[in-house]
């Protein structure tokens, strides 16, 4: 009896052991399928990818590691639930585009912030909407996704077809997984707009026309945002205007030309925040989900950034923020653009100036050296056809009635001359009371002489003049160019002495170029061939003009000035000879020489007391430029003399033509220490291109707008456009022309610090500058030379 009793305890004992090893056995099975479903989801939440598919990625896996039918992800907008993601069902069902309404377990798990589970018998039609009637859905767990205080709340969703609830186990892991999904969404979402972000906010630097870059704005905020629309709107003056908008969907722009306190988001965008919300319509359809962020300059909204989801796909916080710093990257943007147009504007306004005469309007020299130029490349048969007009008596009438009736009789001019020229021909005013027009297509000498007569004619008719009727005429010269054969030069050449010679037969005149004015054309020729051994005859001087501190008068250097004494013409004047050393090549040996003598008497006054940092400017011409080997060459000189580099400043002058490729000279001797600056700055169309060819240190404000700046605000307004346009990629400046105080002070109040002209030095013989440098005769200002 005994061993019968304790044989049962035995078997129950083992009948134990062997339920719990089969619980046992049954648990770490589970404990490995649950692990086996994590490595899954963990997995696909490692591997690289858009947020979209990591959400579509991560419900696949779900839906087979849990055995659902369906899987979705869900937001919730207003009273429904919104599908963002869904696996399990046909991509043209209704409900991905509807979604369903709110409720049952759903609303419930939103509420409590919890995973929710049920089945049959327990699972109604308000838990899964009716539009999946037909896949007999037969339980399902929601579990809710929520993102911060910021963010809207999310769903994810299992259906099945099976009645089986899950565990908690399995409801723990599902809750799991989505706060792991939430943050690897929101981390990919932050990762993709910040590469965006860096990408466009560089691209928007590139775009300097605003209407281009408003454009561009709002194609990049619609991919930044995934928005399924985009609009950048100005501000200006208190209302809005439409700048742009994308993708280009239909809009009524009258709604966005309106008062900015009418628009969505303006409050919130008068204190520098962003707006989220929904717009119940502007004609582009249905009410939509709006995001608003301001962009924001001198601390006011200039623009506003409008982007625009159907209502399923409200924007989120960290579309705010992204919104924001692209709105930055606008603010930047439109900045350079607004810059760049100023800048534009100025150089246009510039460039107008420099190439047409302030008073007339008229083209000036340099245009019209161009226009000729261009007129004899050309592949017309017909000739260019010249004609240099010079008004008789006209001294006479400005110094009786004075500059300024001299300027308006000018201008009186002018208008009569345009009368006498065709649409395709050019009118000039050379400077002073010279007029040049250019025929671009003459038919032959006569027609050239009579456009002449006419001139003469239209000139003869009294011109009314401070309560006078002023009478004068004018000497003409006419020249006839072929194509492709003669030179501008010999053209203005040719007509100038043809002028001469009518204005030697009498006033009023018309002459066209012949015999007599080629003799006069040989005597320029020979002064030509005279000046080409000029230096081997001793004919050449230099003449120094202080630099100094307009502050201090201290001298701070000297720019050498070529001047030619002529053993029987006397002293030949820089704008006669210069020229035809270009012409002939001679200025390349005059240059050197020039070079060389300035250096070496800069060494010879920088062994002076106080004077070792002394410096010298010598003008260099562009045809100096054109020879191979200059700067090695130049460098040489500069060497020799026994001077720094550092304290040479050779001046380019504005004006020249400068063809060839200077990148070597310039580079070759900036590194030795060589300085630059750009002469007569202002004059001429090439200024801003010369900036970007030649390292340039110094820009020398032509005495053309200092002489004008006491008098004229145009020419004031110039000069304070200059030292603006210098102050802004640092350059220094140097005043030209200074011969009244008045300049002076001017100068000093626009900020210009350095200055040379009559008022401070006129140029000196070495013996004077010495002198001078030496602190003798100071305040004596000694004779021109």
């Amino acid at each position: 009896m005994r061993n019968a009793v304790a044989g049962g305890e035995v078997t129950d004992e083992v009948a134990q052991l062997r339920t719990q090893l089969v619980a046992a056995t049954a648990a770490v099975s589970d404990a490995y399928r649950h692990n086996a479903r994590i490595v899954r989801v963990l997995t696909v939440l490692g591997q690289p990818s858009t947020p979209e598919q990591l959400v579509e990625q991560t419900l696949i896996v779900l839906s087979q590691v849990f055995g659902a039918d369906v899987a979705g992800m869900a937001r919730v907008v207003g009273d429904r639930l919104v599908l963002t993601g869904c696996c399990g069902l046909a991509e043209t069902h209704p409900i991905l585009d509807t979604g369903w309404v709110l409720g049952g377990a759903a609303a419930e798990a939103v509420a409590g912030g919890r995973a929710v589970a049920r089945a049959e018998p327990d699972l109604t039609d308000v838990d899964i909407p009716a539009d999946l009637a037909e896949l007999r859905l037969r339980s399902g767990v929601w579990v809710p996704l929520t993102g911060g205080p910021d963010a809207d709340d999310q769903m994810l969703f299992l259906f099945s077809r099976s009645a089986a609830l899950l565990g908690p186990t399995e409801l723990h892991l599902l809750a799991s997984v989505a706060d792991r999904l939430r943050l690897a969404v929101d981390a990919r979402e932050r990762s993709v707009a910040a590469e965006r972000l860096a990408t466009y906010g560089h691209q928007l630097s590139g775009y300097l026309e605003l209407p281009q870059l408003l454009a561009q704005a709002a194609t990049m905020l619609a991919r930044l945002l995934g928005a399924d629309s985009a609009r950048v709107v100005t501000v200006d003056g208190g209302r809005a205007r439409l700048g742009s908008s994308a993708p280009t969907a239909p809009h009524r722009r009258s709604r966005w030309s309106r008062p900015v306190s009418e628009l969505p988001g303006w409050s919130a965008a008068t204190r520098g925040e962003a707006y989220r919300g929904i717009d119940p319509g502007d004609g582009d359809g249905d009410a939509r989900a709006l995001l608003c962020a301001p962009v924001m300059r001198d601390g006011a909204p200039a623009a506003l950034l409008y982007a625009y989801r159907d209502r399923r796909r409200p924007f989120q916080g960290e579309a705010v923020e992204t919104a924001r710093i692209f709105a930055n990257h606008l603010a930047a943007a439109m900045t350079n653009a607004e810059l760049y147009r100023a800048l534009r504007d100025s150089e246009a306004s510039l460039r107008h100036q420099a190439t047409h005469d302030s008073l007339t309007g008229l083209a000036n020299r340099s245009l019209a050296g161009e226009h000729l130029e261009q007129a004899l490349s050309g592949t017309d048969p017909h000739p260019v056809g010249l004609l240099f007009c010079d008004l008789d008596k006209f001294k006479e009438v400005n110094d009786r009635l004075g500059h300024d009736a001299g300027d308006e009789l000018l201008w009186q001019v002018a208008d009569r001359l345009r009368g006498c020229v065709r649409g395709s021909d050019v009118l000039a005013r050379f400077g002073g009371d010279e007029f040049v027009v250019i025929l671009d297509s003459a038919a032959d000498l006569d027609e050239v002489n009579e456009v002449g007569r006419r001139i003469v004619r239209v000139l003869e008719a009294p011109f009314p003049l401070r309560g006078e009727r002023v009478q004068i005429s004018a000497s003409v010269g006419g020249v006839l160019g072929v194509r492709g054969r003669t030179t501008a030069g010999a053209m203005l050449r040719d007509a100038d002495a043809a002028m001469y010679t009518a204005k030697n037969r009498g006033p009023g005149l018309v002459e066209v170029f012949d015999e007599a004015a080629s003799h006069r054309s040989l005597d320029r020729l020979a002064l030509r061939s005279e000046l080409s051994h000029a230096v081997e005859r001793d004919q050449l001087r230099l003449r120094y003009q202080p630099i100094v501190n307009l502050a201090t008068s201290e001298i701070l250097g000297f720019e050498a000035l070529l001047r030619w004494h002529h053993p029987v013409r006397g002293v030949v004047p820089p704008d006669d000879f210069i020229p035809l050393a270009e012409e002939t090549g001679a200025i390349i040996g005059i240059g050197d020489w020039v070079l060389a003598q300035a250096c070496r008497q800069l060494a010879v006054w920088q062994r002076l007391p106080g004077r070792s940092r002394l410096g010298m400017n010598v003008n260099l011409s562009a045809t100096q430029l054109q020879q191979p080997g200059v700067a090695v060459h130049t460098l040489g000189v500069i060497k020799d003399a026994g001077v720094s580099p550092g304290d040479i400043c050779l001046e380019i002058t504005e004006h020249s033509s400068i063809r060839t490729d200077v990148t070597e000279f310039a580079t070759t001797l900036r590194g030795a220490g060589v300085n630059f600056a750009l002469d007569d700055f202002g004059i001429s169309y090439s200024n801003l291109s010369h900036l970007k060819r030649l390292p340039v240190g110094t820009l020398k404000i032509d005495r053309l707008f200092v002489d004008g700046m006491t008098a004229k605000d145009t020419d004031l307004g110039i000069v304070r456009a200059i030292l603006a346009i210098a102050d802004s990629i640092g350059l220094a400046v140097v005043a030209e022309g200074i011969e009244t105080a008045e300049q002076r002070a001017a100068l000093l109040a626009l900020g210009c610090e350095r200055g040379q002209g009559y008022l401070l030095g006129p140029p000196l013989s070495d013996e004077e500058a010495t002198a001078l440098l030496l602190g003798a005769g100071r305040r004596s200002v000694p004779a021109r030379h």
